[in-house]
């Protein structure tokens, strides 16, 4: 039945918008629109032809009764853009479109001569800067990406030039969040194929946990960083979009070839580490990497491809910790230097075909694998050691047709992603001598992989009633696959500690049952916009958009009998978190109208009233709700053992240990022999549904003299739904837990959590334009919460823990960049980041340590100087000239110029009265990557 469904949506998909009305996938794609004149008005029936100057490829409209046209599905690029018609003497004009921006040229031609009007234009660069748009977006250039500084080279770190987005600098976790909600409520786009991780956090799959890049970075040729209030197109996000467009092949051969590098003798060591005498780790790292392009046919068929690679080396010391052990034990054998490498290849190859005017035809594909042996050193030995391996294959075929008025774009995408964490010894168990070093093997291997299938079809259609209207519609089907295998504590890890003398281990931890988790899922969205001139000074954007799946929380699973009667006496509501496979539907609210305004106060696009407002729904990510089904199949166990088997302290049961229960083996017989502790129990609401954000803003924009322009604009967002976890089977004063057999503990899910962000941005810019450029983006913000993470644990519920910040709230940040070319080939660039800080959390266990009277204040404890986190960093490139269009260049980059130390690990410790913690409020280590350190590189350009 499923089979038959599916390929009823298929021809739905393909076939059914034939007749629809309105195209640009994700928007990678731009436009023009506007109007031909002359001193006696409009004029029908006007050529207007552009041409991108670098491929050859044409675009070709037709003006109306009204004078009107719309040139559609345009790859961002430089245009010679012609006027014609009978009696009229043909020009051009050449012009500058970027990614996002359909923008409005509006003609007045005489027998002579043709000009434009009611448009900014560049003038060094004939880029158009759309002012006009309700939209809160941030076009990253092509030159920004190619000339700012950059320590980890990754294309999304510059997202941070928009205001109100943060990239982490959490070297292993490259995640960007905005508007003050998490990670995972992004989406990322790179030429229309979603990049969002529907299984793991971290919203882009691979950077759940990954010091690598998504995306070879010379292949992107630009981008564009919505905020806000963007269109009904975009799909499956509550925050921001980021939308990608990769390059193409040109009409001339040409191509790059370029390596930087950095160890540690560029690399400064913070204040914390030289005040422990620590030495500076061995460290090393190249990225080496090439692109080329060009035509097999000229203005017809064009290739580009590309590749980047990321090899770093680096060593973790370990060391015993502090705890005395016996020297029978032999624990020194641990310590020593050993290696850690990341290994990560980037590959992008593209053809891009024009079989006629107007008509392109794409097809890429990308690979990204990675493998990183990490998660060791200091009290943790080269033993316990993982292999943490990534990789992501996408391909993409795009076809764009148009006709007189309209534009169909159809899109055909498959993408898998695989990431694998393994231990390098799997068959050594782990021993964790508390204190002192841990040994033995990891304890746990997953593998999760996600295959996605999509097909979308949008039509866009231009046509004039009380005014002009750009219409468009489309649908996009997803076929989802999720393989899964999940062995936590699979190789069973024993712990020891100096109360017994490390004589025998007092607890270990244990997994075992059926790892595989795999399923199925469908995603299927529909919309409607409407980009309406509704005056010559108005434009609104109507939009609708409607999205559904079949299966996000495991909707056909049935609770067991064993763990409905059990859950019963705890007194858990049957309708709500028991279900026989027909009592948790999927979820058929997701309506999301958007609308939004832009009024031209002068007529002349100099300033421009914008603002707007747009409901977004998310999903929440498949490893999210496992649990309910995992914890039963696979259950994860905690075993405490004794020297008699008498209760501990706490009156938790022990088990009388014997040498024999130091393997896999010995503990599969105490689960044989009925002995072995009790698994906990996960259940999902049957209501839960996705998480969602209502959108608004309001602003102003300025087009300023000498190219500058200026945005000022207010920006709130109201999210709920949050998807967390809390105790189902606490005490009546609220401790935790009570313990009933045959499970352990409870916990049940909820969607209570709730955001709150409030903030004003400011952004200032003057394009790059060959001899300098420059942008601002100012955020002053407050990002608020209640409820934890996926555990909502410190409180009953997400409703009784006091609202607090969130882990990024920073409520002042400026991101201040500046490139230019200077006499005699020499390019200088610089970024300067200053902001507040982030918070940490307070424990406050002043009035004791009971429920009820110790408070976990989530991020509430802020540094005590305003500037608390400060960065600038310059880069300087000569480039040498021969052979006409050959270029070698050799680049100088430093980050943190001025050593700033940034600190971070804040002690938010308050112990109970009297005692006092001398270092509440200290800090005692530094933000990631953020001493001062050097880079070196070499280009070669043909």
């Amino acid at each position: 039945m499923r089979a038959r469904a599916d390929v009823g949506l298929i021809l739905l998909l393909v076939f059914g918008l034939a007749g629809a009305g309105p195209a640009g996938a994700q928007s990678t794609s731009t436009g023009i629109r506007g109007t031909v004149s002359d001193d006696s008005g409009v004029l029908p029936g006007a050529t207007v032809l552009a041409r991108d100057t670098q491929s050859g490829f044409k675009y070709e409209a037709v003006t109306d009764a009204h004078g009107f046209f719309v040139l559609s599905g345009m790859r961002p690029a430089t245009y010679e853009v012609a006027v014609s018609m009978d009696k009229y003497k043909p020009q051009a004009k050449t012009v500058q479109l970027v990614i996002g921006n359909e923008v409005t040229l509006n003609f007045k031609i005489t027998p002579d001569l043709v000009y434009t009007e009611q448009v900014e234009v560049v003038a060094a660069t004939g880029r158009i800067v759309d002012l006009k748009t309700a939209e809160i977006a941030t076009n990253v250039t092509t030159e920004q990406v190619r000339y700012l500084p950059q320590n980890q080279r990754n294309f999304l770190n510059f997202a941070n030039l928009a205001p109100g987005v943060k990239v982490s600098q959490d070297e292993q976790r490259k995640q960007v969040t905005a508007g003050g909600l998490d990670a995972t409520q992004i989406n990322v786009f790179i030429d229309g194929v979603s990049y969002k991780n529907d299984v793991l956090d971290g919203g882009v799959v691979g950077q759940d946990s990954s010091r690598g890049s998504p995306f070879p970075q010379n292949a992107v040729q630009e981008f564009q960083v919505l905020t806000q209030n963007y269109k009904a197109e975009h799909e499956k996000a509550s925050s921001a979009v980021i939308t990608a467009l990769t390059k193409s092949g040109t009409n001339n051969w040409a191509g790059d070839l370029f390596v930087l590098y950095q160890n540690k003798g560029l690399v400064s060591l913070d204040k914390y580490s030289k005040a422990r005498n620590l030495p500076k780790p061995s460290y090393e790292r190249y990225q080496p990497g090439l692109s080329v392009g060009g035509p097999i046919i000229k203005d017809k068929l064009l290739v580009f491809g590309a590749y980047e690679e990321n090899r770093q080396n680096r060593d973790a010391q370990v060391f015993l910790g502090g705890v005395p052990a016996p020297a029978s034990l032999n624990l020194k054998r641990y310590e020593g230097t050993f290696p850690s490498e990341f290994r990560e290849k980037l590959l992008f190859g593209k053809a891009t075909y024009q079989p006629k005017v107007g008509q392109t035809v794409d097809v890429s594909y990308s690979l990204r694998t990675e493998s990183d042996v990490r998660n060791f050193g200091q009290q943790t030995s080269f033993e316990a050691a993982e292999n943490v391996e990534n990789r992501v294959d996408s391909v993409l075929g795009r076809w764009l047709v148009p006709g007189h008025d309209w534009l169909n774009e159809f899109t055909a995408t498959w993408q898998r992603s695989r990431w694998n964490p393994q231990p390098l010894n799997p068959t050594l168990v782990g021993l964790d001598y508390q204190g002192v070093i841990r040994a033995g093997g990891r304890d746990t291997t997953q593998l999760f992989t996600q295959t996605r299938f999509s097909l979308r079809n949008d039509f866009s259609r231009s046509t004039s009633w009380h005014g002009n209207h750009s219409l468009k519609a489309g649908a996009v089907l997803s076929f989802l696959d999720y393989k899964v295998r999940k062995e936590f504590n699979g190789n069973p890890v024993f712990r020891f500690r100096s109360i017994e003398n490390f004589a025998f281990p007092f607890e270990a931890g244990y997994g075992v049952g059926n790892p595989d988790l795999s399923t199925s899922n469908r995603e299927i969205g529909f919309f409607v916009q409407d980009d309406w001139t509704a005056a010559p000074r108005l434009t609104l954007n109507l939009g609708l958009r409607w999205d559904y799946e079949t299966d996000m929380l495991n909707n056909d699973y049935v609770t067991p009998p064993a763990v409905r009667a059990w859950a019963s006496q705890l007194g858990v509501e049957p309708s709500r978190y028991f279900t026989d496979g027909r009592d948790r539907p999927p979820f058929y609210g997701a309506w999301q109208p958007r609308v939004g305004f832009s009024y031209d106060t002068t007529g002349r696009g100099k300033y421009v009233l914008f603002g707007g407002y747009g409901r977004y729904y998310d999903r929440i990510f498949y490893n999210a709700g496992l649990d309910e089904k995992f914890r039963l199949q696979y259950a994860v166990r905690t075993f405490r053992f004794s020297t008699n088997g008498a209760p501990d302290p706490n009156g938790n049961p022990t088990i009388a240990w014997k040498p024999e229960y130091l393997s896999k083996a010995g503990l599969d017989a105490l689960i044989a022999a009925g002995v072995a502790p009790t698994p906990e129990v996960f259940l999902i609401d049957n209501k839960t549904k996705p998480p969602v954000s209502d959108q608004f803003n309001a602003g102003v924009r300025a087009a300023l003299p000498k190219s500058i322009f200026l945005t000022a604009n207010y920006a709130g967002i109201r999210a709920r739904n949050g998807f967390t976890f809390i105790f189902g089977n606490r005490q009546a004063n609220g401790n935790c837990c009570r313990q009933i057999p045959p499970f352990s503990n409870l916990l049940l899910s909820t969607d209570t959590k709730k955001n709150w962000f409030d903030a004003l941005y400011f952004t200032a810019e003057h394009p790059f334009d060959g001899k300098w450029g420059a942008q601002l983006a100012y955020t002053l913000g407050k990002a608020e919460a209640i409820g934890g993470d996926l555990f909502s644990l410190d409180y009953r519920t997400p409703a009784d823990y006091p609202r607090h910040p969130t882990p990024s709230d920073e409520r002042n940040r400026l991101v201040a960049t500046t490139i230019w070319g200077l006499p005699a080939d020499f390019f200088v660039s610089g970024m300067l980041t200053v902001g507040s800080g982030l918070g940490y959390t307070i424990a406050d266990f002043s009035q004791g340590g009971a429920f009820g009277q110790f408070r976990i204040l989530l991020n509430t404890g802020r540094p005590d100087h305003d500037l608390a986190f400060r960065s600038l960093d310059l880069r300087l490139e000569k480039v040498f000239k021969f052979a006409k269009t050959q270029r070698v260049s050799a680049a100088a980059e430093a980050f943190n110029v001025f050593n700033y130390t940034n600190d971070a690990c804040y002690d938010g410790f308050i112990p109970t009265l009297p005692s006092v913690n001398a270092n509440f409020g200290k800090p005692s280590c530094v933000v990631d990557n953020s001493t001062r350190r050097l880079q070196f590189g070499l280009r070669y350009t043909f």
